[in-house]
């Protein structure tokens, strides 16, 4: 900002005039929260019965991301057991912390879906021993795969259930991108807790659409002002250079 643009800002009627602009920006503030605030008391509760075990294939097909809405739901699924499994440390229960085991069960169509068996304060993976392989139906809760990122693999050590890895662990063609936790543990371990998810909240766009917009409104006041003293300036500098002419 120039020396003559200050100058010209600290006239008393362009200060009234950014006073002005400061309440009308106000103004607009206020409308956006209001626009905010219906936005949030209006949104939809999306309610889904997340208790009543459905069929895997209606709610996660496998290599598909699984929905918001379905996350966390209690499936049942229909597959065989491998001789693939893994020890994930680092697994709250509670306040303990421990250790989950996680194995690979084959669905009907191959793909492989990871199984949280079950948790202890340390396990130890020849405890669990498939007797039969033949298929066995399956009842869990249904999990988002977790972000590989927050993974300690620069350590070597295996502390999240993440899809992606596994694939390549296991060897799969496909995979789900999710795992499930089951329901009842297998013996010695103890059963995963596992949290019913909360109903999910659809907001109403539109009101928040006129926030933004609102929004826009209180900047342009604010810029409207700056833009009258800038003219005001220009057109003084203007008249400056024809006296001298």
């Amino acid at each position: 900002m120039t020396r003559a643009w200050w100058a010209m800002a600290r006239q008393p009627r362009w200060i009234a005039g950014l006073l002005a602009c400061l309440v009308l920006a106000g103004v607009f503030a206020a409308l956006g929260q209001w626009q905010i605030e219906r936005a949030i008391a209006e949104a939809t509760i999306v309610e889904v019965d997340t208790e009543t075990p459905v069929p895997i294939t209606t709610v996660l097909d496998p290599g598909a991301g699984l929905p918001l809405t379905d996350g966390g739901r209690r499936v049942t699924v229909t597959a065989t057991w491998t001789q693939e499994r893994l020890v994930v440390l680092d697994r709250r229960q509670g306040s303990d912390m421990g250790e989950w085991l996680i194995a690979n069960a084959l669905t009907a169509d191959g793909a492989c879906l990871p199984v949280a068996i079950g948790w202890a304060p340390s396990v130890n993976p020849d405890e669990f021993i498939v007797i039969d392989d033949s298929p066995s139906p399956l009842v869990g809760r249904l999990v988002p795969s977790d972000d590989p990122s927050t993974g300690d693999y620069d350590n070597g050590r295996l502390t999240v259930v993440s899809s992606a890895d596994l694939v390549n662990r296991w060897d799969c063609e496909t995979i789900y991108d999710a795992f499930l936790v089951l329901d009842t543990a297998q013996p010695p371990l103890e059963t995963i807790v596992s949290v019913t998810p909360l109903p999910q909240a659809a907001l109403n766009w539109l009101n928040i659409f006129y926030a933004i917009e609102w929004a826009f409104f209180a900047v342009f006041a604010l810029y409207f002002w700056y833009r009258l003293v800038t003219d005001a300036v220009e057109r003084e500098a203007e008249a400056a250079v024809g006296l001298q002419a």
